[in-house]
């Protein structure tokens, strides 16, 4: 084994903030997607101002109000992502609980407010099961990107090369330094220039053109789980309100190749992440004649507490570029480090409007707004850091994103009093500020440079509904998910004049990377 990091390599985990969180992580834990039970999935999710269904409730706490009977109701899904690149396919399968509730219905024997109904609903909000693979030939290599940066570092002095080697003698370098530049300098990507120390020249591959590829697995979930209760005034408005618990379980790996004719490296990143956090939901729907809803909600933020556990390596076979006689192909690690940090989400405010025409169709529309720029990372209170760590990072938030909306649509046709079919369609529009999705110059955090810049999504749906009698039911819904992204390797680096974006420096070459999902569902209810 030719190098390896100080001697507490996979051995202890240690507080570290060299390798801190950025925008794209904030983005990745706030951007939801369609969710819930199989009616409100086959109705395009658009059931703010409905209720009586455990995903409704979700959306506009009031929608409890509506019920007159508990009910008891769980939902199963199979669902298939995938991901192309060019002509390269990779798909994940997973059967899951996607939903499950619970409500209470209390009668009050008051003509004013006749009853109080208290409910508890778990929803798998977010999955994060892909597998990504990117083959091409990139304009600029990663090997020029690590040495701008690097150049770049402590405001444009560059780095010691002594501060950056790893030794069983010396100093972690990976704890207070760049990791890129600790990964890079041990691995012989880079060599400091001759009288002038501080600053790097890339290695020469004699201009070939490598071969890049990304291997990228991630699996996961945001989970809700919500507490509400509510009631509705003189049969015409329903409140409510709920208390939101939520659970961030997320696991990401990835290898960045580049090939060259004669050898080539593979960058590994591994990172797992969670967090658990809280927030609350207040929503009123208004009923102004019997056929008319009117429904508004307000989410607040969601207040994570997050950790991470991540490592990297290069393995270099390089020897056919290396000048150095001593060179040897091998391997640079680190250990495995752990950070904390704090996490505050987007609010957002839903409005809804429903017609429900007779007892045979429903017409159902919502319109979501969520400002990312309010998205915000923050030290741990208590924490032995600088409380001022990541001012730049939420800069970088305020510049890059943007007030972004969601519309839902859902219709549902009765056929018989036993016998439904519904239709949906929804569009979640991307959180990006266009110059910054245009210029595709992300901050990445760390030694992970491969990111993705979302594209707009598209769900298509649909669904049949079944009540068995009064009290068991069972609805069936098909959902058909698309989104376009640009993925990057890297990101793309400008000359600047000022705060001016000038020349494309380094130029990443993104990928189109087509998503697709299908997912089916089931769910079983009874009420009594």
């Amino acid at each position: 084994m030719k190098k390896f990091a100080y001697f507490l390599f996979f051995l202890v985990f240690i507080a570290n903030y060299s390798y801190s969180q950025g925008e794209l992580e904030a983005l990745k834990y706030s951007r939801n997607e369609l969710y819930g039970t199989a009616r409100s999935m086959a109705m395009g999710n658009a059931f703010g101002a409905l209720g009586g269904d455990i995903t409704g409730v979700s959306i506009n706490p009031a929608g409890i109000g509506v019920y007159r009977s508990s009910e008891v109701m769980g939902t199963m899904g199979f669902q298939q992502n995938r991901a192309k690149v060019g002509d390269i396919n990779r798909s994940v399968d997973d059967f899951n609980l996607h939903n499950l509730g619970f409500v209470g219905y209390f009668p009050l024997r008051n003509d004013v407010m006749p009853m109080i109904n208290f409910g508890f609903s778990y929803n798998r909000q977010k999955t994060f099961n892909n597998e990504i693979n990117a083959v091409g030939n990139g304009a600029s290599r990663m090997i020029d990107y690590i040495v701008d940066r690097t150049n770049g570092a402590n405001n444009g002095r560059g780095i010691d090369p002594n501060l950056l080697l790893v030794g069983e003698d010396l100093p972690d370098p990976f704890v207070d330094q760049p990791w890129l530049s600790v990964l890079a300098y041990n691995s012989k990507l880079m060599f400091p220039q001759s009288g002038n120390n501080n600053f790097y020249d890339p290695l020469n591959t004699n201009n070939e053109t490598p071969l890049q590829e990304i291997i990228l697995s991630e699996r996961g979930y945001i989970d809700n789980y919500d507490f509400t209760f509510g009631t509705t005034i003189n049969n015409v408005l329903n409140v409510g309100m709920a208390l939101t618990i939520s659970d961030i379980n997320h696991s990401l790996y990835t290898d960045f190749l580049e090939d060259f004719k004669s050898g080539g490296y593979t960058l590994n990143n591994e990172i797992i992440t969670n967090g658990a956090g809280v927030g609350a939901k207040f929503g009123v729907i208004y009923r102004p004649i019997n056929s008319i809803r009117l429904g508004l909600a307000y989410h607040t933020p969601t207040w994570y507490s997050m950790s991470e556990i991540y490592k990297a390596s290069i393995d270099d076979d390089l020897g056919a570029y290396v000048t150095d006689p001593n060179y040897k192909k091998g391997r640079t690690y680190s250990a495995k480090f752990t950070n904390h940090y704090d996490l505050k989400t987007p609010d957002k405010w839903v409005l809804s409007g429903a017609a429900v025409l007779g007892s045979n169709f429903i017409l159902s529309v919502d319109y979501e707004l969520t400002d990312y720029t309010n998205m915000k990372l923050s030290v741990p209170s208590g924490a032995y850091s600088n409380m001022s760590w990541y001012d730049t990072d939420n800069s970088y938030i305020k510049e890059d994103f943007k007030v972004a909306s969601t519309v839902r649509v859902g219709t549902e046709y009765r056929f018989t009093p036993q016998f439904s079919g519904r239709l949906g369609y929804a569009w979640i529009q991307n959180p990006y500020n266009s110059d910054f999705s245009k210029a595709g110059d992300s901050s990445v955090s760390g030694s992970n440079t491969i990111y993705r810049m979302e594209g707009d999504t598209q769900y298509f749906t649909g669904g049949l509904g079944y009540r068995f009698n009064k009290n068991f039911y069972a609805d069936f819904a098909l959902v058909y998910q698309t989104q376009e992204d640009q993925l990057y390797p890297f990101p793309n680096l400008y000359a600047y004049n000022g705060d001016t974006r000038g020349e494309l420096v380094i130029d990443a070459s993104p990928f189109t990377l087509k998503n697709t999902s299908v997912r089916g569902l089931l769910t079983l209810g009874y009420r009594f």
